[in-house]
């Protein structure tokens, strides 16, 4: 058995009596227990606009806001927080390219994905991203088909983490719809990215499917 794949530390990981009885495939884990136990999930109550923690479960001034500009809502679900461990995570397979990490999550986001709805649209990346990192990053998280509705316009979109919260919430729309989208007309799609941070990107993309005819959008990314 190999190492985790994070720190390279022991996985020291029997599979159980009822792993071995289960249908299917037994798969190991691919981070240790103290890998995984670093990534922290947002606890309860949740805003049910942007899902991070809200007093008594109220909409959050910040989801208040998309929704006083579209109308309506995008209910994102965020599988975890964007805490220093996922920091460091995204930096090594996002911008260092490391695309075996794409393992840490895929599972999780899988069936997150499956449980929320059949169609999913991810977030896109540049042709300039592709031919530098060689992959979007979203799409390796998730093994499951998914309709490519949203290009990029131009070569470059722009880093995000290199804008402070006022640039980002400035950012134009730097997304197009594919001639794949019309298919989505009257459709529930559940929308995925990697990142949360002010919504700006989210609503970008949500708003050109609303645009195409979409009656529900749901949201899942993998932090927030």
């Amino acid at each position: 058995m190999t190492g985790c794949c994070l720190c390279g530390g022991n996985l020291a990981w029997r599979p159980t009596l009822l792993e071995l009885l289960r249908w299917g495939d037994v798969r190991p884990p691919v981070i240790c227990a103290a890998c995984q136990a670093s990534f922290a999930p947002w606890p309860a109550p949740h805003c049910p606009g942007c899902g991070r923690t809200s007093a008594q479960g109220q909409l959050c001034a910040e989801c208040r806001a998309w929704q006083d500009q579209f109308g309506r809502l995008v209910p994102v679900t965020p599988c975890y927080q964007y805490n220093q461990a996922m920091k460091a995570f995204m930096h090594r397979y996002k911008f260092q390219g490391d695309y075996q990490l794409r393992r840490v999550f895929q599972a999780e986001l899988t069936a997150r994905a499956g449980q929320l709805g059949s169609l999913v649209v991810t977030v896109p990346v540049s042709t300039e991203t592709m031919a530098t990192r060689g992959f979007n990053q979203v799409n390796g998280l998730l093994a499951l088909n998914r309709v490519a509705a949203l290009k990029v316009k131009g070569q470059r979109k722009g880093r995000q983490a290199e804008k402070d919260r006022a640039a980002r919430l400035a950012t134009p729309q730097p997304f197009a719809l594919t001639k794949a989208a019309q298919s989505l007309a009257g459709q529930s799609v559940v929308l995925v990215d990697d990142v949360y941070t002010t919504g700006r990107t989210f609503y970008h993309a949500a708003s050109l499917l609303w645009q195409v005819g979409c009656t529900e959008i749901r949201g899942l990314v993998l932090a927030s």
